[in-house]
């Protein structure tokens, strides 16, 4: 089953400008389809507040962003309504700029560092999913899915768009398209965890034959960051941990990986500093501080619990020309 491409329309005065936007954004290689669904919110606004007005003010930046009246998205539309004002600045149009500060960054939340006990309630859980008439393939997509996801280190965007064709499972390699940073990269599997994705991609397919994404939903396209949190948090809280689910997140199981990895390094003696680049390539990090994140966790986090020990999870790499 193959899905439609999303087709934006924009009516405010600044229609014109905001398709410029999104094409200029194509030319450089940027995945123009975010920078759309959040234009087009923009557009909505400015169609209902200020019909009238094609210069970007001050006031019409400002009320943009409180309009996001739950606080949770007030950061997400600065963040567009600033980068607007730049492009619309960069070709001679007057725009108001918001300042970066304009909203304070929230202290992010220490990562949660998930016990072997809790890891194994919760993939039981996963492993027990209930069927569902109206989504047949949703048992078998929900323990894969969150299982890739803690033998890869997958950001949750990255594993729930992956396409079919991204993977190759005579080389046991994964291509992330949709990374972070329009970073894109190749990953090694374990073989274990390619053949548990082999096994899912035969049923995926006599449900949903010809399907472009590997987890697709019942009308075949990706699964959102809303449902990915849904049956993350189920999960968790059909497994019985005493931890309330609203500590952890589908990114834990990231975090998760990311320091089971360094702590088995630290137990085989190896050189953090001298391994740490491999594995923010094989993580998609943008800057190494991302990984160095995670040493500095450590002691924290991880000195007086009992790891997994889990061999070989990231493969070495095989050199492609």
């Amino acid at each position: 089953m193959k899905t439609k491409q999303k087709t934006f329309v924009f009516a405010s005065l600044f229609a014109d400008d905001i398709q410029g936007m999104v094409e200029y954004k194509a030319a450089l290689g940027h995945k123009c389809e975010s920078y759309a669904w959040a234009l087009q919110t923009f557009d909505r606004y400015c169609l209902s507040h200020h019909p009238d007005s094609g210069t970007l003010t001050q006031e019409i930046a400002f009320g943009f962003c409180q309009a996001g009246t739950d606080g949770k998205n007030c950061g997400y539309r600065a963040g567009t309504v600033r980068e607007f004002g730049r492009y619309l600045s960069a070709i001679g149009k007057e725009a108001y700029i918001l300042p970066m500060n304009f909203f304070p960054q929230k202290k992010a939340n220490l990562p949660y560092i998930m016990s072997d006990n809790e890891i194994r309630s919760f993939f039981g859980a996963a492993d027990r999913y209930p069927h569902a008439d109206n989504s047949p393939l949703l048992e078998y997509t929900v323990p894969v899915i969150f299982r890739l996801q803690f033998a890869t280190g997958m950001r949750p965007q990255e594993a729930r768009t992956l396409k079919r064709a991204d993977f190759n499972f005579s080389k046991n390699t994964i291509y992330i398209d949709e990374a972070k940073g329009h970073r894109d990269r190749r990953i090694v599997t374990l073989p274990n965890v390619m053949e548990l994705c082999r096994k899912y991609d035969a049923i995926a397919e006599s449900l949903h034959p010809g399907r472009t994404y590997f987890f697709p939903s019942p009308d075949g396209s990706p699964y959102t960051h809303g449902w990915m949190t849904e049956k993350f948090h189920k999960c968790w809280e059909n497994a019985g941990n005493n931890t309330s689910s609203k500590s952890c997140t589908p990114y834990d199981l990231r975090h998760n990986f990311a320091t089971r990895t360094l702590m088995r390094w630290v137990g085989e003696g190896k050189d953090l500093n001298a391994y740490a680049p491999y594995l923010s390539t094989y993580m998609g990090h943008v800057t190494f501080n991302s990984t160095f994140y995670y040493i500095h966790l450590l002691p924290e986090k991880l000195g007086i619990q009992k790891f997994m020990d889990i061999q070989g999870i990231i493969p070495e790499v095989p050199h492609e020309s």
